[in-house]
């Protein structure tokens, strides 16, 4: 695809690998010819596991759940974790949606007294304003690693201690950050993170992942559970040691799981989970969060003074940008569909175009981007 159009659409949705492609296709057909693959697909899924908790500097694989998707893992946590009477939360306006109707879910079953969504000033949350938030009664602070919206890289260090300080759960959303970004959850301060897979870790749609650490996961109590969720499940117990049926399941007790697979309810999408660890062990074969940060900040600021030229305004806060950059347009999704029949894919917004690079975009492709931006402008005047 890279080699027909110019792709800057990753917040919405990366290209899919080559090595996706390939391991999906590999699975498949050793399915049709064998018959499902169960235990390469269980070893593969405790594999995704460990290089997902690489990708965050995760201290063991265990803190990580392998869930369909990035809204049924922060579901699949908060129906875990216990709310005091009287608990509010308090998230960020620049947040994905996914996040704050959980929230408004359980304010209005009574489990939360009430949902507080800080203010934004300028495409981001001053950190002021979470500390008038956040207090004693805070359960839970919830700020995504990078908005949807802005670009906005959160300081998310800043903002755990804050919540910690009030005795509250730091959670966030990594989708618009793990796979382009450095992210490291020890030293961030962050108690759970949730992500999916088809965006920056150029995988599937179909899988994501919950990291949770050892503090936090010592208080879940889970309200639903399945056959993974149980400490007598097949993955880190029975296949490990054991025939899968050699013994029956008791279904008389129920204890959880005593790692984070307690939030796994059923069976996994194993497809999605073989073309995700084929797309995540690429990005650490070449380091990309890493060694292409500054590579993805240079094409950002490209943007942004390229942008700057032609008179349009950038919303994107430049002080703690990630790799996306927003702008000013009146109608963006005229100029969207005019770059994409000039095989330039980008996200229009209401009001603006979201443009979101990674490692693999080059700096010939922005200034491609910016000559078909000039004649789409040329055009109207």
């Amino acid at each position: 695809m890279t080699r027909r159009k110019v792709y800057l659409d990753n917040a919405g949705a990366g290209p899919l690998t080559k090595d996706a492609a390939e391991a999906v296709n590999n699975f498949l057909n050793l399915w049709q010819e064998e018959g499902e693959p169960w235990e390469l697909a269980l070893d593969h899924i405790v594999e995704a596991k460990r290089v997902f908790a690489q990708l965050i500097n995760a201290s063991s694989w265990q803190n990580i759940a392998a869930v369909p998707s990035a809204t049924y893992g922060l579901n699949a946590l908060l129906s875990a974790m216990e709310f005091k009477p009287g608990s509010n939360v308090v998230i960020s306006p620049l947040n994905f949606p996914t996040g704050v109707f959980s929230f408004h879910a359980l304010k209005s079953r009574g489990l939360i007294r009430e949902v507080r969504i800080a203010k934004s000033v300028n495409g981001y949350v001053p950190l002021e304003d979470y500390e008038r938030l956040i207090d004693d009664n805070t359960a839970v602070v919830f700020v995504d690693y990078v908005s949807w919206i802005t670009g906005y890289k959160e300081r998310i260090r800043e903002i755990s201690e804050i919540a910690h300080a009030r005795g509250a759960v730091f959670i966030s959303d990594a989708f618009h950050a793990v796979g382009v970004l450095p992210i490291d959850v020890a030293r961030d301060g962050v108690d759970a993170l949730i992500t999916g897979s088809y965006k920056w870790l150029l995988g599937p749609h179909g899988a994501g992942f919950v990291y949770v650490n050892d503090e936090l996961l010592s208080r879940l109590k889970p309200s639903f559970s399945g056959w993974m969720g149980i400490d007598d499940n097949q993955v880190s117990r029975r296949l490990r040691n054991e025939k899968l049926f050699k013994r029956p399941i008791d279904i008389n007790t129920y204890i959880p799981a005593r790692d984070a697979a307690r939030l796994e309810w059923g069976t996994w999408p194993i497809i999605a989970f073989e073309g995700t660890l084929a797309s995540m062990k690429l990005l650490l074969k070449y380091e990309v969060p890493h060694r292409f940060e500054e590579h993805t900040n240079k094409l950002i600021g490209r943007l942004a003074n390229s942008l700057g030229d032609l008179g349009l305004k950038v919303t994107t806060p430049l002080g703690s940008h990630s790799s996306i950059l927003t702008f000013e347009y009146s109608n963006p999704y005229d100029l969207a569909e005019f770059l994409s029949r000039n095989n330039i894919v980008v996200s229009p917004r209401p009001g603006t175009i979201r443009i979101s690079p990674h490692g693999y975009n080059t700096t010939d492709e922005i200034d491609k981007f910016i000559e078909v931006l000039k004649t789409y402008i040329k055009s109207r005047a």
